[in-house]
């Protein structure tokens, strides 16, 4: 079987074949109790790739292999015929997780079948939140299809779903399983984002940046406060071990699947047209906060809405780290975001505004002789000896950004042509 790969469980058991699943966690437990496991197991290459997009549809934080691969013997010993899908690794039955949630099977089961897998097994073991999922008719028993629900099972045989029409056997909506408006099946793909805006990848600019901010550990650490071990450039979760180690090679491979769960998180968010800096902006605040943040932050609405100008300056916003305590590492990640976002854009004033020689308030107001020459035609008043303040509705280029912290509130500055100007302080906000 061409599409079978075999992994040494002592070698590779903690090898990453996905962001979220490991080697070792295909290898069924059953085997160990019953009989002898064998040195090395096969997986379906395919077969890892439908669990992470599972995984990274239902925003996941953990999913559970219940049970993988089977050898014959410990198949039969758990009621199988001893030559199934699982005894093949094509198959895993799988228990996935949105914090203490579980992912109805129901759900999923609709979701697989829409992306065109063929092998699916309902309630597994009879469990409402137990998904079966096999790689069958992808190089293995091509002209197999099973859909089927194993809450039902008579003289050893599973109830059938009729033509796999999960949504109708379970009374189940598109909209409970694309909650975001989005619909993919093996046929078509429809994007739950306009058919105009474009789809982005990380920058290697952002993704070195990102480096920077997140750091190298080589060994698998465990924060103080968090629930799981982060091991390479920021990547955590449950399927990190407490001893597990990796090199700077497979650290950069990690990083780099990471991002796809990030970039799909902004892409499917973002509603709008935004440039590559702007979606590197928001992948790296996606990275810190997290999938499920970034697509309910004040943000995303505001960038959504079409106010631009709120978005850029609520990045700043998130400074705070656990018990919203203010953080000065994420202030300085912040600055560097809202640059990515901000900096080179275009925005239109919304208030009368002084036009200052620094970044704060401490600095005076130009006077109109010291602006531009564009600049002197936005002022209020025109007199070469008077203070500078553009009119509301002037549209001016950020040149450079910047956010000031205190421990009360954040002010953002944008630096124009003519020089510097209050984009917000406190909540209020001037520009858009």
């Amino acid at each position: 079987m061409s599409d079978i790969t075999y992994y040494n469980l002592s070698t590779e058991g903690n090898k990453f074949l996905t962001p979220h699943f490991q080697v070792h966690e295909f290898a069924d437990p059953s085997d160990y109790a019953n009989v002898s496991y064998p040195e090395s197991i096969p997986i379906h290459d395919k077969l890892p790739a439908v669990l992470e997009k599972v995984f990274e549809h239902f925003g996941c934080t953990k999913g559970i292999i219940n049970s993988g691969y089977r050898s014959p013997a410990a198949d039969l010993d758990v009621g199988g015929s001893g030559s199934g899908p699982h005894t093949l690794g094509i198959a895993a039955d799988v228990y996935f997780y949105r914090g203490s949630n579980l992912i109805p099977s129901r759900l999923v089961a609709c979701f697989l079948k829409d992306n065109g897998i063929k092998g699916i097994g309902l309630n597994c073991g009879g469990n409402s939140n137990g998904t079966h999922i096999d790689m069958r008719g992808f190089g293995v028993w091509d002209n197999s299809v099973w859909y089927g629900d194993e809450a039902i099972r008579s003289g050893g045989i599973y109830g059938t779903v009729p033509n796999g029409d999960y949504y109708t056997y379970t009374g189940t909506t598109k909209d409970e399983v694309y909650p975001n408006g989005s619909s993919t099946s093996s046929s078509s793909t429809t994007s739950n984002v306009s058919a105009s805006k474009n789809r982005f990848s990380t920058s290697d600019e952002m993704i070195n940046f990102i480096k920077t901010q997140e750091g190298l550990s080589l060994k698998a650490v465990r924060l103080s406060g968090e629930d799981y071990y982060t091991i390479g450039y920021g990547h955590y979760g449950s399927e990190v071990g407490a001893n597990q180690t990796i090199t700077e090679s497979e650290a950069e491979t990690l990083l780099r699947s990471d991002m796809k769960v990030f970039e799909d998180a902004v892409n499917n968010a973002v509603k709008v047209d935004i440039s590559q800096s702007q979606f590197d902006a928001l992948v790296s605040l996606a990275y810190n906060i997290g999938v499920g943040a970034i697509a309910e932050s004040d943000t995303m609405k505001y960038l959504n809405q079409g106010k631009v100008g709120h978005a850029a300056v609520d990045i700043p916003s998130w400074r705070c780290g656990m018990g919203y305590q203010i953080l000065p590492g994420l202030e300085k990640r912040r600055q560097t975001e809202l640059e990515f976002f901000a900096a080179g854009e275009d925005f239109t004033l919304t208030d009368n505004m002084n036009v200052r020689t620094g970044a704060g308030t401490n600095y005076p107001v130009k006077t109109v002789s010291q602006i531009t020459v564009n600049g002197r035609e936005c002022v209020v008043d025109k007199s070469a000896s008077a203070q500078a303040v553009f009119k509301s509705g002037t549209e001016i280029t950020a040149l450079e950004v910047k956010a000031i912290y205190s421990p009360q509130r954040v002010d953002v500055w944008f630096r124009c042509p003519s020089g510097w100007i209050c984009a917000r302080t406190g909540e209020e906000v001037y520009v858009k």
